[in-house]
Parts: structure tokens; sequence; C-alpha cells
């Protein structure tokens, strides 16, 4: 009863350091500088390199104060983790590929994948996952693990995505071009542009995940 209660109490302190986070970074969208359209902001800051909004680091986004669509779901995921570290608040970083891409580009019919980066955090034992670009707490219900699919709900892109990486903070901060991403989304390594994601439906204990602190 007693470790019930402990696990417990340890689990309302872990969401409420999650939303504190949520809260601040969405002061920070507040607050930030330029257009909200990535176009349009590069257009206004003379900025043409492709992989400039891939490259900012949690430090940019904060001192230059990136609006949150400019900088996008990896800008985010990497100001959350930030955050998180600030706030003594483990966490994982969670790249996803969009599936109908994923299935082009291992085709060879495209050499573009979309894909969408979110937050996991373990509680009791279970990594759960939610979205740090919505200013409330949500958390997604999907098992977190490499090859399982996921229906983030979009309404301009619908269908489900497939998780290829749970990446630490530390790794997670390396990407910084598209290349990079790419790579994650076909094989879940940055440096390995192959296909190696198989979707599998058994379960990879907690215990056993790479990068586990």
């Amino acid at each position: 009863m007693i470790t019930e209660k402990f696990y417990k109490l340890k689990e309302l302190l872990l969401k409420a350091k999650i939303k504190k986070i949520l809260t601040k970074m969405d002061g920070m969208f507040r607050h930030a500088i330029g257009p909200g359209d990535r176009r349009e902001y590069m257009m206004k800051k003379g900025i043409t390199d492709r992989d400039w909004h891939f490259s900012l680091t949690a430090d940019d986004i904060i001192k230059n104060k990136i609006p949150a669509n400019v900088m996008g779901c990896t800008g985010r995921a990497k100001l959350f983790c930030k955050l998180a570290a600030d706030a003594g608040l483990p966490c994982f970083a969670v790249c996803t590929a969009y599936e109908p891409d994923w299935n082009d580009a291992r085709g060879g019919k495209e050499h573009t994948i979309s894909g969408h980066q979110v937050i996991a955090v373990e509680i009791d034992g279970k990594l759960c996952m939610f979205d740090p670009g919505k200013p409330k707490l949500e958390f997604i219900d999907t098992d977190v693990v490499v090859g399982n699919l996921v229906d983030f709900g979009f309404r301009d892109m619908p269908g489900r995505y497939l998780i290829t990486a749970i990446m630490s903070p530390e790794e997670y901060a390396k990407i910084n071009t598209y290349q990079k991403l790419r790579n994650v989304y076909a094989s879940g390594d940055m440096n390995n542009p192959e296909f190696t994601i198989v979707p599998r439906k058994n379960k990879v204990l907690f215990q056993d995940m790479p990068n586990r602190r």
C-alpha cells in the first residue's frame, strides 16, 4: 500500500514537472519574434539554407525567440529536452516517420520522408509519450516501441507514423541536417541511410532499450 502511494506521488510530481515545462514553452512561443510561417520568416531574415531549421539548437531557439512553427517539431523537441535537463527531468526524444512516405521512399518512389518528433518519459517502468508542441499534457495511447505505429490524428496529414528511434537528448541534439533526420527515419541511426526498421508487434522490454539512463 505504501509502495503504491509512493509511485502514485512520484507520477504526480513527474506530471507536474512536465506541465511546468510545457507552460514555460507556451510562454516562449507567445513572445516569439517574427512571422510564424517558416518560409516567410526565412525570407525576412535572408536565410536560404535548406537545413537551417534543422541546425537550430535549443540555445539558438531561446536566444533568438524563434516561433514554434518556424522551429518545427524537431526544434520543439530539442527545446523541451533542454528545459527538462535544466529541471532535472529525464526524457527521450521519439522520432516517427510518416508511414506512406516511408514506404514510398523504401520502394524508391520518393526521396523525402515527413515525420514528427515527440517526447517520452518513464512512468512506473513504462515509456509514455506526448507532443511538446501542445500547451496541455496529453499522453498518446501507444506503446513506445521502435517499429510500432502511431496515429497522431493530424487533419492535414492523416494516417499512421512509424516509430523509428527513441533517442537520448544528447544524441537527438546532434541531428542538425535533414539528411541525418531522414537517416533516423530510415534506419533509426542518423549515420545510416539504409532502411532497416521493420514494423513489428512484439514488444521490447524497457530495461533492454538502448540509451536508457
